[in-house]
């Protein structure tokens, strides 16, 4: 029997029932939290009963919801290290600089921490298929875990979104059923007309932001409970950062930390930073954003549900939040990467773009004990390599020459064709697919053609040139050669 007592919304403090499917409040619209008997809590958990259990998430199993342990599923999440950087602290000034390493969870993400959870209690609920709208790593996550819990998964993208490719073939090797629909806007009635065989996952439900909170249990642990003076999280939809504070409070609650708390600092792109102009402004509103980070996926969300609980939190701990330019992520992913050997996707590096804009600025101090939370693995974005190597000219002659071979190779014909067919000018979806069937009596789906458009674009074959609308008001979208492709064509 676990000690969760039930769910809180987060804004306006009704209870719901433990029961309840809702991920948000039905009254206010805002997230639900799960609630613990602290006192009990306190009479079950210390610092003497952690010591000989296993380093996962389950490790703090009193202050997670899941109340059977036999429905706790794990593939090794959580446990993550605890960077100290010496190089990166000598070239920032700091002398206490650690990193919290999620990209070695079993996905490549902290995601993991939360879905371990919400899965564990999916089982608890005795519920057999899950899904979910995303190929970032929630996505990933859900196909993964899922395979584990044995249940079956459904994950939903859109084919006009921007895929981090490594993303998409991880999904796709967990054995997700992946559907693809028009565009973004349609993931959201896909998954109300799945939702009603299935449980939707997503990273505000309550399940899910209580297993993100292990993060901090760990890096207090880690640091012989002894508190930072900072904690810097990359923010998406908010509630890694809502969940930090949420974790630290309730360490305090049941006596296992005393002191000055951390400040946090919530760390957005310019591009997509939603969350920061309404801390800027001073206000409690945050409006969505007009447009998604192209290079900061995992964080670019326009309408971050969790938004007003970071907010609170980050005032609170009388903290910051911070947005740094998308043109300085590649950087921050070169220098984390040379100088302490962990490969961050862009997402996580705001971090460290961020780090050194408040250490410049006197915001953090050459003595304070920093914590920079690296989210999820450089891996994911594949795509990066080709920024990485760019002006040496023999590694970018060796990465062309790879996937030259990889994309008239080992992916099929499919791609080669569609090169071929865009060599003779720009064109667009259904006018490529009747190519391919006409001229190489090759039949696909017309969605596949369009996954595969997404694919050169992200591997930076192929471009998009202009949006034309039908009579019927329906765009139509042109793709060419970029450059890459171009000389791939000459080569091939």
């Amino acid at each position: 029997m676990g000690f969760m007592t039930g769910l809180v919304c987060a804004d306006c403090g009704r209870h719901v029932s433990i029961t309840a499917s809702r991920s948000t409040c039905s009254h206010c619209g805002g997230i639900l939290q799960v609630e613990y008997d602290l006192s009990q809590v306190e009479l079950a958990l210390s610092r003497t009963t952690l010591r000989d259990r296993p380093s996962n998430v389950w490790r703090y199993r009193e202050l997670l919801p899941v109340g059977v342990s036999e429905n706790m599923i794990s593939l090794g999440e959580g446990g993550t290290y605890l960077h100290r950087c010496n190089r990166l602290s000598s070239e920032t000034g700091l002398k206490r600089l650690f990193l919290k390493d999620e990209t070695i969870n079993p996905t490549g993400s902290f995601i993991d921490r939360g879905m371990a959870v919400e899965l564990s209690m999916a089982l608890e609920q005795g519920r057999n298929t899950v899904c979910c709208g995303s190929v970032g790593n929630i996505g990933v996550s859900l196909a993964a875990y899922a395979a584990r819990a044995g249940l079956s998964s459904h994950v939903i993208m859109a084919r006009d979104d921007t895929v981090d490719m490594g993303k998409f073939y991880q999904v796709v090797a967990y054995g997700a059923d992946v559907k693809i629909v028009r565009h973004h806007d349609a993931i959201s009635s896909e998954l109300e007309r799945v939702s009603r065989v299935c449980h939707q996952v997503n990273a505000n439900n309550p399940y899910f932001l209580e297993g993100i909170k292990t993060t901090v249990f760990e890096i207090i642990e880690q640091l012989g409970w002894r508190l930072p003076d900072w904690i810097m999280v990359p923010m998406g939809s908010g509630g890694h950062l809502t969940q930090i504070w949420k974790g630290i409070n309730e360490l305090r609650e049941i006596g296992m930390i005393k002191g000055n708390l951390p400040r946090l600092i919530g760390v957005q792109s310019s591009s997509c930073a939603p969350i920061v102009r309404a801390f800027d402004q001073g206000s409690d509103v945050i409006e969505p954003w007009p447009r998604v980070s192209g290079i900061a996926q995992d964080i670019g969300i326009r309408q971050p549900r969790c938004g007003p609980t970071a907010l609170r939190a980050i005032r609170a701990s009388n903290g910051l939040a911070i947005s740094v330019d998308d043109s300085g992520l590649l950087g921050a992913v070169r220098r984390l990467a040379h100088l302490e050997g962990v490969f961050a996707e862009p997402a996580s590096a705001t971090v460290i773009a961020a780090l050194d804009l408040l250490v410049n600025d006197g915001t953090i101090d050459a003595s304070d004990t920093v914590v920079c939370i690296v989210t999820g693995m450089g891996l994911k974005f594949p795509e990066i390599a080709r920024d990485l190597v760019r002006g040496q000219l023999g590694l970018e002659r060796i990465l062309s020459s790879m996937e030259g071979r990889k994309f008239t190779g080992a992916l099929g014909h499919t791609k080669q064709h569609i090169i071929e067919i865009l060599a003779g000018g720009d064109a667009y979806g259904y006018e490529i697919w009747k190519k391919l069937g006409e001229e190489y009596d090759l039949h696909v789906k017309i969605p596949s053609v369009y996954q595969h458009l997404m694919e050169l674009k992200a591997a930076g074959l192929v471009i998009q040139t202009r949006i034309e609308h039908t009579y019927q008001g329906r765009p139509r979208v042109y793709y060419a050669l970029s450059e890459r492709g171009r000389s791939l064509m000459k080569t091939s």
